[in-house]
């Protein structure tokens, strides 16, 4: 059994969350989703597929991009502690029906993932995109080219400590669709 950080993969915001007027969603993990593309970190970036369940990435679809506030193996998300119904004492996550909670990329925040993919340049107003599942890295933020990819944000400063040592890319959500 591989010990996981606590830190290590997650989605921060420097600015604008939480707040009251801040946009989340709530949806099911889509049961097409591959194993291959699993486990999605927080941070990644999903979609909604047309039956209103995530799926990894955007692509090159003009769909709404959001992050995962938590990962798909998160204790929060799934529940490995037994049946709560029959079993005394069994843990129970905090969204039991497997419900996980993404911000909206139109959401004004400022946004800290260590869900991108390395190796790459993350200059300051860099367009981000991620790969849909079946692709490379599916879900991680890597940069696109506008009015090829679909754009779910823009770098605002590089790449940057998530607050817990981890390196991270730093962003603004900006949705921009292809023309």
């Amino acid at each position: 059994m591989t010990v996981r950080q606590m830190t290590a993969k997650t989605l921060n915001a420097l600015k604008g969350w939480p707040q009251m007027n801040a946009v989340d969603y709530v949806a099911k993990l889509s049961s097409t989703v591959s194993a291959n593309d699993l486990p999605l970190p927080p941070g990644a970036v999903v979609s909604l597929n047309t039956a209103g369940d995530f799926i990894p990435g955007v692509g090159n679809d003009n769909v709404m991009p959001m992050f995962l506030f938590y990962g798909t193996d998160s204790d929060m998300i799934s529940n490995d502690g037994g049946d709560a119904s029959t079993d005394v004492g069994a843990w129970v996550p905090m969204t039991p029906a497997g419900q996980m909670v993404a911000l909206v990329a139109i959401g004004a925040y400022e946004l800290v993932s260590t869900a991108f993919v390395t190796g790459q340049t993350y200059n300051p107003n860099t367009a981000l995109t991620a790969n849909k599942t079946g692709s490379a890295n599916p879900g991680y933020l890597r940069p696109g080219t506008i009015n090829t990819n679909m754009i779910v944000g823009l770098v605002s400063r590089g790449k940057v400590d998530n607050g817990y040592g981890h390196e991270a890319v730093a962003f603004w959500p900006c949705p921009i669709f292809v023309q």
